[in-house]
């Protein structure tokens, strides 16, 4: 199964948040081999971003590298960029990472973002995801 993952959740793990001990789980699984993990491009420059002013520079590297080596990395063209634009969600980054999602062919989005509304890509936070394929 091919599960994409929304910046929130990889920043949920990396800065402990509320959902860390999900994020977690959800991270270990795919590590295992349980589920293929995709993340957008843009992820990467997101957790960095916003993790530096609550991380070590050495954390948050360690954290990148990490992501690397166990998930695939989804890069949207110019076309899906001009789709993002368009569709009726206002959030630009939240369109780009359904897109990409789809693009991907993933079977799940997870996001704890409860503005997160497509219906032709199952979307559920992280701990419905774990009730549901991981119990």
């Amino acid at each position: 199964m091919k599960i994409f993952l929304d910046t929130n959740i990889l920043l949920d793990l990396l800065l402990d948040r509320k959902n860390s001990y999900e994020a977690s789980i959800i991270l270990n699984s795919i590590d295992l081999g349980l589920f293929e993990g995709y993340i957008s491009n843009i992820t990467l420059v997101n957790v960095d971003y916003i993790a530096e002013k609550q991380k070590k520079e050495d954390e948050i590297k360690e954290f990148l590298i990490l992501l690397l080596e166990t998930m695939e990395i989804c890069t949207p063209d110019t076309n899906l960029i001009y789709k993002a634009l368009n569709l009726e969600n206002k959030d630009f980054e939240d369109n780009i990472q359904y897109l990409l999602a789809k693009k991907c062919r993933c079977d799940c989005l997870i996001t704890n973002d409860k503005n997160f509304k497509f219906d032709d890509v199952e979307i559920m936070d992280s701990k419905s995801f774990i009730d549901k394929y991981l119990k």
